[in-house]
């Protein structure tokens, strides 16, 4: 990839960051509510595979949407397919934390409401640098 390309992956470093961010905070609100409701039953595996899915179909529309706004603006493909594929796995992984953290710490006797948020802000700002400059890197 070529060195003025790099400049536009940070255009769209707040983009992932917040979808990134906006996914976590959503499953895990989901969830925290649920447990305080005493609605969340079954496995965690069950609840991640549930989540994965829905995540992986709102990864797949952004992604898509992200490289059609790619081709309109004239980015390079590579470019757009790495803005693509960093969102993607990071909405999907971020989905699965935000899902199991609060399981996890109410299995632990930790409140999740208080406990949540600073786990999957750590983690949605680590995966995110992490995904978008190791696909940066392959492309």
């Amino acid at each position: 990839m070529s060195h003025p390309s790099y400049k536009a992956l940070f255009f769209f470093t707040p983009l992932i960051a917040a979808m990134a961010g906006n996914v976590g905070v959503q499953s895990s609100a989901i969830i925290v509510q649920g447990l305080a409701n005493d609605v969340v039953k079954g496995s965690l595996i069950n609840r991640l595979l549930k989540e994965l899915g829905l995540s992986l179909i709102n990864g797949l529309i952004l992604s898509l949407l992200t490289v059609v706004f790619g081709l309109a603006t004239n980015l390079p493909i590579e470019l757009s397919v790495t803005i693509s594929l960093s969102m993607l796995c990071v909405i999907v992984v971020t989905a699965l934390i935000g899902t199991s953290i609060p399981i996890i710490l109410d299995k632990r006797g930790i409140d999740p409401a208080i406990a949540t948020g600073p786990f999957i802000t750590i983690v949605t700002i680590f995966l995110e640098f992490f995904y978008f400059f190791i696909l940066l890197k392959l492309s």
